[in-house]
């Protein structure tokens, strides 16, 4: 619904979005091939404004039949020794995921590159994931349950991130504007 009401409030702006990894799209920023990038926070880097826009939790996704599909919440301690479907190590929420559940090592089955790949391998019943809310959309289907991981630091910042030396130019600003106002609302 984002971008269909930006489209029907700016019908005039063409919107180019890059869906790659945090680090491909701030590298599109610095060679201003895009205004911005959506993206987990990055390192303290002096070219960069980095601009916190939501805060992402993160849940597990099992088949609708796994024990697991029964508990309110999961703790990471429940994950140990189950199937685990990774995405890859270059991702930042594999990167995440690991600095936050460490020392726990997980029994990583398979590594796949996207979080479709994910959905379809653990409603396959091919073992379980831990994914950030706001990819659940990806994972809502029959077959599948979703429940929040019990664990305070496994959150991240979501961030806006724009060159420090360049301006926004005026569908940058409306197009941020927009995400501001749906998240302020509460909207995922």
């Amino acid at each position: 619904p984002l971008l269909a009401n930006f489209h029907q409030q700016y019908p005039g702006i063409a919107l180019e979005l890059h869906d790659q990894l945090a680090d491909g799209c701030i590298e599109l920023v610095r060679r201003g091939q895009a205004d911005f990038a959506l993206a987990p926070a990055p390192a303290q880097d002096a070219d960069l404004r980095v601009e916190a826009l939501v805060r992402d939790s993160f849940h597990l996704v099992c088949p609708a039949g796994h024990p697991l599909a029964g508990k309110r919440r999961v703790t990471p301690q429940a994950l140990a020794g189950l199937p685990f479907i990774q995405l890859s190590r270059t991702s930042s929420v594999r990167q995440h995921l690991d600095a936050a559940l460490h020392p726990l090592k997980l029994n990583g089955v398979m590594e796949v590159e996207h979080l479709a790949t994910v959905a379809a391998l653990v409603e396959a019943g091919l073992g379980v994931s831990v994914v950030p809310a706001l990819a659940l959309f990806q994972f809502r289907r029959e077959g599948l349950a979703i429940r929040p991981m019990q664990m305070p630091t496994l959150v991240r910042d979501i961030c806006v991130v724009r060159l420090k030396d360049r301006g926004d130019s005026a569908a940058a600003t409306a197009m941020l504007e927009c995400l501001r106002a749906h998240y302020r609302s509460g909207k995922r």
